[in-house]
């Protein structure tokens, strides 16, 4: 049983059935944990919560469990009623040497256990080159799948591509019209030029949107010219959504378009006739009003059909539902949409729908939408419309030079006429400039979207989102090989280094192993950052944890000293945990720098 649990289990004796607070204190000289259990039953008690506080406390020293975890003298009441209690050092050092043979479960949480989840995340649009503003779904939510994937349940995912719908319509419209079009010479840039051309010519010629509407009417009718136009893109589209995936470390396991529920859709749009649930709206679209027992709208109407006859994205969600719902390996507990925040209405709108058309079968089941906020550029807002974006390989590539440029000097590299010329570091050759460069450019752009709350809008600027100092992803990385570089020295066996241990040498060491061990190895950061979908929680601790570490390295000496084997103990655990840290964000770390 964690530390945290049996403190918990040891004040429920006492809570009444009342919910309390087992917290670690904001000031880490108040102990390891507090409790308000005191101030939670005072006022029920009729008690002063400072005096009922002091009670608890000599009822709490008698507990078998609990005495085994902390000294009766610390065991202290605090302020108007708060418990504080400090766990002993011997058990800190026995949990250090469990947790440095832990392993792959290092910081693992289980709350999930016996759950299933499916996170949807990415979603691009075909047709449509990935920008920057495809990143945040894309690195966010691959932080929320890996976060789920070590809290103790069976976790999948599925990027639902944006393949189906008007947009179409106006790729195929366009192609058509275009005598002189080739798909030998095809690419997504042509795409997206034909795409980004349309929009400037119906602002010029409203009439074409109508031929837009017409040729997406057409493809759900499965015309074979709108076929063929819409097959081709979905293949030049997919082979640049894998070589930036691959690039990125995201792999699917799912990857389902609009179009994979086509099928389905005719069937929806029937029971939600059959049950009532549509209506007639008042230029003949189908819709579902959203309204309560008084007929008080709640929402804005949803249009499951068109006028036209064509169906929208509030169908073809449901339809992904119902798939999802019916399939077993797609069947879960919780669904969890890595969605823009624009589309807040929307999913509410989809998620009220799927619950009035299948009661039974959505009654233990979870919808949740991780909206993110908008990010757009100083200009204002990002537009694939108005050819206003970043592409993401560009933003890749300003970032791998830039990381090349440092590592390089740092290594003592330069190119003269396609040769390299190397002055100083013999450790690092060639190669292992090129392969770091990559992984720490792609870190930090990564991290630079991880280490700000999901719901935030704000302003890209290309230059913090490659940031290589501060709060970034490099630095983690650089904390990490110092780590290593320590350990590497020595060679030394760390499985028994601190055998027989049962005191910390100062307080230095103590507060290193609290953070890390009653923090992270116990599965606490992990299980916050996954319960609320916030993997900004995991970036601000390895951030903090590598402030930490520095802080005692600075201070401290670790080889050569009396307290040497708890201090390179202390030193491995650090280097594991930012490893482990930073691949549950998705960024890897590398070993020499």
């Amino acid at each position: 049983m964690k530390i945290k649990e049996i403190i918990r289990e040891a004040v429920a004796e006492f809570a009444l059935g009342k919910e309390f607070a087992v917290e670690h204190p904001a000031d880490e000289k108040m102990g390891d944990y507090s409790t308000n259990i005191a101030m939670v039953l005072a006022k029920e008690l009729g008690r002063n919560p400072r005096e009922l506080a002091i009670d608890l406390v000599n009822k709490l020293s008698d507990n078998k469990n609990l005495s085994k975890m902390v000294e009766k003298d610390n065991i202290q009441v605090a302020g108007p009623g708060f418990i504080n209690l400090w766990i002993k050092d011997e058990v800190l050092i026995s949990q250090l040497n469990e947790a440095l043979k832990t392993g792959d479960k290092l910081g693992n949480s289980d709350f999930m256990k016996g759950k299933k989840v499916m996170v949807e995340y990415s979603s691009p649009n075909i047709a449509k080159r990935f920008s920057v503003g495809h990143l945040r779904s894309t690195i966010i939510g691959q932080a929320i799948f890996n976060l789920y994937k070590h809290s103790g349940g069976e976790v999948t995912n599925d990027n639902h591509l944006g393949d189906w719908g008007t947009q179409f319509g106006m790729i195929i419209a366009a192609i058509e019209e275009d005598a002189n079009f080739n798909w030998d010479s095809a690419d997504i840039n042509k795409l997206e030029e034909i795409y980004v051309d349309f929009n400037k010519k119906i602002e010029e010629n409203p009439e074409l949107r109508t031929k837009a509407k017409d040729a997406f009417l057409r493809l759900e009718k499965g015309d074979e010219s709108a076929r063929n136009i819409w097959q081709k893109s979905v293949d030049i589209s997919m082979k640049e959504f894998d070589d930036i995936y691959k690039k990125l470390n995201v792999e699917f396991e799912h990857v389902y378009g609009e179009s994979a529920f086509e099928s389905l859709m005719p069937g929806v749009i029937a029971e939600a006739k059959e049950k009532n649930i549509s209506s007639v709206g008042e230029e003949g679209a189908l819709i579902v009003r959203f309204e309560d027992e008084n007929g008080k709208e709640e929402m804005p109407p949803a249009m499951l059909v068109k006028s036209d006859g064509s169906t929208t994205y509030f169908t073809r969600d449901l339809a992904t539902i119902k798939m999802r719902l019916t399939m077993p390996e797609l069947k879960c507990d919780e669904y969890i949409y890595e969605v823009g925040g624009e589309q807040r209405l929307h999913l509410k709108q989809v998620f009220a729908t799927a619950r009035k058309l299948w009661p039974e079968e959505t009654k233990r089941v979870e919808f949740v939408h991780v909206a993110h906020g908008l990010l757009s550029l100083p200009e204002g807002k990002m537009s694939t419309r108005k050819g206003n974006t970043i592409k993401l390989e560009d933003l890749l590539g300003w970032a791998e030079k830039k990381s090349f440029n440092i590592t390089s000097d740092k290594a003592g590299f330069e190119m003269k006429d396609d040769y390299w010329l190397t002055n100083k570091n013999q450790n690092l050759w060639p190669h292992d400039v090129v392969n770091m460069s990559e992984t720490m450019s792609i870190g930090a752009v990564k991290y630079n979207e991880l280490k700000r709350s999901p719901i935030m809008d704000y302003v890209f600027v290309k230059e913090e989102a490659i940031s290589m100092d501060g709060n970034s992803a490099p630095y983690l990385q650089y904390v990490y090989v110092r780590t290593r570089g320590v350990l590497n020295k020595l060679g030394e066996n760390l499985d028994k280094v601190i055998a027989g241990k049962k005191e910390f040498e100062n307080d230095d060491e103590r507060i290193l192993a609290r953070w890390l061990l009653l923090r992270f190895v116990e599965g606490e950061v992990v299980e916050s950052a996954a319960r609320n979908f916030a993997p900004q929680t995991v970036c601000a601790y390895l951030f903090e944890t590598a402030q930490k570490f520095n802080g005692f390295y600075e201070r401290n000496k670790v080889v050569g000293v009396e307290n040497q084997s708890l201090r390179l103990a202390l030193t491995a655990l650090t280097g594991e945990v930012i490893k482990k840290g930073l691949k549950i964000l998705g960024i890897e770390t590398v070993e020499k720098m």
